[in-house]
Parts: structure tokens; C-alpha cells; sequence
């Protein structure tokens, strides 16, 4: 038995994920380096939550239009990958000097809840033309 994997359940759970690690990180990178978790404030775990946010949310982004003919989704998933981008690169994302720059937090914060959106929204459109019995199928 093959089982199909859903992007957007996989997309908005990583998302979901992202958004809480970026909110989180700064409050807590003390407490991580403590419990043997500093890792998680690092540049590479970001690159890392961004390239898989990238390659997932194009992947649904392109299997999405396909199916229900609708833009919406990508919208939310370009202003949300723009939104980390922005606060990663723009505003110089440093888990250090988090308390000195909100504004990269609350891009990022603010992505991940956008990308979250997106898989949801996506999600929920699929489902509708799945169950829907119009004339466009």
C-alpha cells in the first residue's frame, strides 16, 4: 500500500515549528546552552528551517495551482518567505543581539505564521475540490 505524503500538513507542521523556534530562540538561547540544545541558535539551523520551508512550500505551491487553479496560497507563501528573508538577511538575524533587534524576530515570527497559512489555506482547497462535485473536475 502506497501512501501519499501531504505536503501542506508537513509544510504547515515545519512552519509551525519555525515560527516557534524563531520566537522563542532568543528568549530562551541561554536556557538551551544550558540543556545542551545551543545548537538551536545557530546560522546553520536556520539555513536549515529555511531551505526546507523553500523546497516544500514550492512543492506544494506547484502542486496546489495545479489542483484548484488558485493563486491565494502562493501569495501567503511568497509575503512569508519574503518576511524571513527579510528578517534573516535585511535586519541581520544574530541570536545574540535578539533583544536589540525585534524587528528581525517579528518578521520571522510573522513568516512562519504566513507560511503556516499558506499550507493551511492550500490544504483546505484541495479539500473543497476534492469533495466538490462542480463541473471543474
Amino acid at each position: 500500500m502506497q501512501r501519499k505524503v501531504n505536503l501542506d500538513k508537513v509544510g504547515a507542521c515545519a512552519s509551525a515549528i519555525c515560527a516557534v523556534h524563531c520566537a522563542l530562540t532568543g528568549v530562551a538561547l541561554g536556557l538551551l546552552s544550558v540543556m545542551g540544545l545551543g545548537f538551536l541558535g545557530s546560522t546553520a539551523v536556520d539555513i536549515v528551517f529555511i531551505g526546507v520551508a523553500a523546497i516544500v512550500g514550492v512543492m506544494a505551491v506547484r502542486h496546489g495551482i495545479t489542483k484548484h487553479n488558485s493563486y491565494v496560497p502562493a501569495l501567503f507563501f511568497v509575503v512569508g518567505l519574503f518576511c524571513i528573508l527579510t528578517g534573516h538577511f535585511a535586519f541581520g538575524h544574530d541570536h545574540q543581539t535578539l533583544g536589540q533587534n525585534g524587528y528581525s524576530t517579528l518578521l520571522n515570527v510573522l513568516g512562519g505564521f504566513c507560511l503556516v497559512l499558506f499550507h493551511w489555506v492550500n490544504w483546505r482547497l484541495q479539500k473543497h475540490h476534492h469533495s466538490c462535485t462542480c463541473a471543474h473536475q
